[in-house]
């Protein structure tokens, strides 16, 4: 059973799937289960959500308390979904038409709100694994989606980042950042009316780049006429990332705001992370990173921007 193990040193949750472990890697001379036609898919579909056959989380067993500190382990509580981005086994984002990738947007909204009204879930994290260089186990294009019955510890670090400026100063962090951004100009990947793409101050990875609203939005669920341009820019990134990589692979994460309403302040925004140091070298997590969680990046924030900037 998958269960939610408390590190006590950490303060926070790990998420046990010995289960997983078994779950397969695209074969070529099989289907591909994420195709029309096959058990799971039927036909007539342009984006589908599935449950996740090999999933971390199940609301199955319900929600036990989870008082950090006295509970040490719980089973692991939640959902875990699938969705397919196109009929097409071989149309990844960066080849959509604007009708599927709005159409992708959409559901990314109606999952998230899904998700959040189950009993117990305190944050629905959207995300797409795309690429070998990071362990994906299907080609075929797809996101995931967590109900996590708690607020991710990356999530809880921003928010206390947040909460920090709106005390002291009555302001939104992430506002703040956009209007610096903009005045610099020099990490700023492309712009339009809407949303500003840049490669960040202190950014990470070389070529991590981040989406922004320019509009203080607080949720996913609340962009409404606003997504369809939220979908071009990531399509946008995504096919300059085409265009610097002989391999393309990245992680994209939608930080949304917890399920619960908070007094506090937030600012979505969506964060891409490649895992590579230039165009085929892969850059690797060692000591410094996985041991320390400090970052070491060996590049200048604003040159990558640049590459990224004159790529398409």
């Amino acid at each position: 059973m998958n269960t939610l193990r408390w590190n006590a040193l950490l303060g926070e949750w790990v998420i046990v799937t010995p289960e997983r472990a078994q779950r397969p890697f695209q074969d070529p001379e099989h289907p591909c289960p994420f195709c029309p036609g096959q058990p799971e898919t039927a036909e007539g579909w342009d984006v589908l959500t599935l449950s996740n056959r090999y999933a971390a989380l199940s609301t199955g067993a319900g929600l036990l308390p989870m008082r950090e500190g006295y509970v040490m382990e719980t089973p692991a509580y939640g959902e875990c979904r699938v969705i397919v981005l196109s009929p097409n086994h071989d149309e990844q984002i960066e080849r959509m038409d604007e009708k599927q990738l709005v159409r992708v947007f959409e559901e990314y909204v109606r999952v998230r709100e899904e998700l959040g009204s189950i009993d117990g879930i305190e944050y629905v994290l959207i995300f797409e694994n795309r690429g070998r260089a990071i362990g994906v186990s299907l080609d075929h294009p797809h996101a995931q989606a967590y109900a996590l019955p708690f607020v991710p510890p990356r999530i809880e670090r921003e928010l206390r980042q947040f909460d920090k400026v709106w005390k002291s100063e009555g302001e939104c962090l992430l506002c703040q950042t956009i209007e610096g951004e903009l005045k610099s100009g020099d990490r700023v990947v492309t712009q339009d009316d809407e949303f500003v793409a840049i490669v960040p101050f202190a950014a990470r990875l070389p070529y991590e780049v981040h989406i922004y609203p320019r509009r203080h939005v607080r949720s996913l669920s609340d962009l409404g006429e606003l997504l369809p341009g939220l979908a071009r820019m990531v399509q946008d990134i995504v096919r300059r990332y085409v265009a610097v990589f002989d391999e393309l692979a990245y992680v994209m994460v939608l930080h949304d705001a917890p399920v619960k309403p908070s007094t506090g302040c937030w600012h979505f925004h969506v964060e891409m992370y490649p895992p590579w140091r230039d165009r085929r070298l892969r850059k690797y997590l060692a000591g410094v990173e996985t041991g320390a969680w400090t970052y070491t990046n060996d590049s200048l924030p604003e040159d990558r921007a640049h590459e990224l900037r004159e790529a398409i």
